[in-house]
Parts: structure tokens; C-alpha cells; sequence
């Protein structure tokens, strides 16, 4: 097989990976999935209860870091 000949076969096989993922990529964006514009809804207690964990959580670390020293 000439070099010419191998390099075609590997371009075409190159496009059709290429191919393959395009198509699940385009299958993906019709279903509405791996979309980054997806957004989440918290309620305010949901907000408030993150709020108060990340409070307690560098509570934590600040506290061990006092201990270390």
C-alpha cells in the first residue's frame, strides 16, 4: 500500500470518529441534555441552609488552624 493510499484510510477512518461523535453530541443537544444552560432554582431555606454549613465548615478549619500552631 503507498504512503498516499494509508494516509487516505487513516483520514477517512479519523472522519468517521469524527462523525460518530457528532452525532451523539447532536443527539445529546436535541434531548436537552449536556446543555450548560440548565439552570437550578434554591429556595431561600435551601440558601440559607448551604450558607449556614459553609459558616460552620471555615469555623473548622479556622479552629484547626489555631490548634496546629
Amino acid at each position: 500500500m503507498s504512503t498516499l493510499s494509508k494516509a487516505i484510510e487513516d483520514l477517512e477512518e479519523q472522519k468517521r470518529r469524527i462523525d460518530s461523535a457528532l452525532r451523539i453530541l447532536r443527539e445529546l443537544n436535541q434531548n436537552g441534555h449536556g446543555t450548560a444552560s440548565s439552570t437550578r432554582n434554591l429556595s431561600v431555606e435551601g440558601r440559607q441552609r448551604i450558607a449556614e454549613a459553609q459558616k460552620r465548615r471555615w469555623a473548622r478549619v479556622r479552629a484547626q488552624k489555631k490548634t496546629k500552631k
